[in-house]
């Protein structure tokens, strides 16, 4: 049998890191909340109980991927006004089944989300990809767009979620987690906002960081 070297070994695992780098590199880096502010509104107005920010990320999840896979058999040649008009349509009918998703797993946080909620079909960041997926990505590339956005979308939501809520209510996923009551202004929008920007400020930061250190490889 022939063995492999271990030089060999290193640089298969080290392609294989790589691969496996670029999408949570661009998890950070192409973040369509803390990069371009894009939804800060359900963010900021949701973001106060983990089981809140989850139910609309899943809905979020479930609306934007299906969308981004159809653009991908979209013609480029068509307008931006189209794109955005036919991406409010696919997504008012995939939030069928991501209303239903909400309101049969978590029936007692449909008053929390309220009418951010129905809002998903016109999210900005929906908007913005579909545009992106029209200008020539494959079904599959809109795809694997589409659940990084997906992803990129929920982590934010349900991070600021979770802390919020251990640190407003002393609970996580409505339970309590120690003797801790909580402080109320963890739950108001304006902590909402300050946690956001402390992530985005984070994000920045990496952002240089990485640029400088390929900089200097070259």
């Amino acid at each position: 049998m022939n063995k492999i070297k271990p030089s060999k070994f290193l640089s298969l695992l080290t392609k294989i890191a790589k691969k496996l780098f670029r999408p949570i590199k661009r998890l950070v880096t192409d973040n369509p909340v803390l990069v371009s502010g894009l939804s800060l509104g359900p963010i900021v107005a949701i973001s106060q109980s983990l089981k809140a920010g989850f139910s609309l990320s899943a809905a979020f999840c479930i609306i934007i991927v299906p969308v981004l896979v159809i653009f991908g058999f979209i013609p480029v040649k068509l307008s931006k006004s189209m794109r955005i008009i036919l991406a409010a349509l696919l997504s008012c009918i995939f939030f069928v089944p991501a209303l239903w998703f909400a309101q049969t797993i978590f029936p007692e946080v449909n008053d929390k989300v309220g009418v951010f909620l129905p809002l998903m079909v016109v999210n900005p960041i929906i908007n913005v990809k579909s545009a992106d997926a029209a200008n020539g990505y494959k079904p599959f590339t809109s795809m694997k767009r589409g659940i990084e956005t997906a992803i990129s979308f929920s982590l934010v939501m349900c991070f600021v979620s979770a802390l919020r809520e251990i640190l407003g209510k002393g609970t996580i996923w409505d339970a309590p987690i120690s003797t801790y009551t909580g402080n109320f202004s963890f739950q108001l929008p304006f902590m909402g906002f300050i946690l956001v920007g402390l992530l985005a400020a984070g994000v920045k930061s990496v952002s240089i960081l990485m640029s400088k250190k390929e900089e200097a490889r070259k």
